[in-house]
């Protein structure tokens, strides 16, 4: 208790740094967020200026920024806890979850089954994929209409939209492969539930949707996490931002199949992270210099037109970002996305929130070693 009360401290007295979330992709492992979330609500003391998501993680994101801060951990606990439904016709056959083992694979590749088979409620249902039923143009194998269901019943759109939190969603346009962003405080317009149920468009599972007359589908598909949409931003103010990863990208040598296709999965978003970071350290790294030269800069130098176009990226600003990225355990199996069985859901939660601890307890290290310097300092969290 003293020691959540010394971090609600240290995090509330960061009054001059803005704190951002930013929430990747990753269908059921999207509990691991929520947990995060959780945990930084308990121990932080200081709610989040900004949101982004992308898929799951946009929605997760739209329930935190349309509810009051109050009650959002139980909004997060009504949306994950309600994912898994009654017990259906396969996860009958254990009803009570093996701890670990070939057991606990069984039951994890049941509940995967059931998902596949019969939908979530309410996340997805399967289309009736047959001519003249759910239409030859189906482009998705489930119907999100539950999902949208979901969201209105537990999001206040109109807090979101106009709340305290900035929320950005990030989709693509799969025509044409552009990234497009939706935000609530710069230019993006409203966010509205197709929004979020467009950035959960991931081909072919779940279909795209149609706003503004472009064909819009998983942010996923472009950046699993919209890194770029927070740490691309021209900013003056020092940044403190909580990276929720849902695919890690250090991890053992896989010793099966299964294990070799769950890892190949990690690997192809958790690298996508990985070069976006590196490209925004350089990035922020060389801004930082620029801000540096700008002020030993003779006044007749810093007024020629092309230096001064030069000068002008320069950013005096310090980011730092903690990155968390969810570690599956042994027993959770290669299409873990889809794995609902309550038993996961809630281990992914304790994980979340086990990491999230860790995180803060980096912070606190990091920013009791060392005064806060222009450019970007990240930091991989591990257990």
């Amino acid at each position: 208790m003293k020691q959540g009360k010394r971090m609600a401290e240290r995090i509330g007295g960061m009054q001059d740094e803005k704190v951002a979330l930013v929430f990747s992709g990753g269908v059921g492992l999207g509990a691991y967020q929520a947990g995060a979330y959780a945990e930084l609500h308990e121990q932080g003391g200081r709610q989040p200026e900004w949101l982004v998501g992308s898929s799951i993680g946009a929605v997760n994101a739209a329930i935190i920024a349309g509810n009051p801060p109050e009650r959002r951990v139980e909004r997060l606990r009504q949306f994950w806890e309600a994912a898994p439904g009654e017990l259906g016709p396969l996860t009958t056959v254990l009803a009570i979850p093996p701890a670990h083992g070939p057991w606990r694979q069984a039951y994890n590749w049941m509940s995967v089954l059931q998902a596949r088979l019969f939908g979530r409620p309410g996340l997805f249902r399967p289309h009736l994929l047959l001519p003249g039923v759910a239409g030859e143009d189906a482009l998705g194998v489930y119907d999100l209409a539950p999902l949208r269901a979901r969201l209105e019943e537990l999001v206040d759109f109109e807090r979101l939209n106009g709340g305290e939190a900035r929320v950005t969603v990030v989709t693509v346009d799969v025509s044409t492969g552009e990234e497009v962003v939706f935000d609530t405080r710069h230019g993006g317009g409203r966010i509205e539930p197709e929004h979020l149920l467009a950035s959960c468009g991931f081909l072919p599972d779940f279909a795209p949707v149609e706003i503004g007359g472009r064909l819009l589908g998983d942010g996923g598909l472009a950046a699993n996490t919209p890194l770029d949409a927070v740490l691309g931003e021209r900013a003056a103010e020092d940044l403190l931002c909580f990276v929720l990863d849902l695919f890690a990208r250090d991890g053992g040598r896989p010793q099966s199949l299964e294990a070799a296709v769950a890892r190949r999965r990690d690997l192809i978003f958790a690298n996508q992270s990985r070069k976006s970071m590196e490209a925004h350290q350089r990035e922020h790294r060389l801004r930082a210099m620029i801000g540096r030269l700008d002020g030993r800069m003779p006044a007749e130098l810093r007024n020629d037109p092309e230096l001064a176009s030069v000068l002008a990226e320069g950013i005096a600003r310090a980011v730092t970002v903690l990155h968390l990225s969810y570690r599956a355990p042994a027993d959770e199996v290669a299409e873990k996305p889809f794995d609902f069985s309550p038993a996961t859901l809630a281990e992914r939660w304790d994980a979340g929130a086990l990491d999230m601890a860790e995180a803060l307890r980096t912070l606190a290290r990091v920013q009791k070693a060392a005064t806060r310097a222009p450019g970007l300092a990240s930091h991989a969290i591990r257990r």
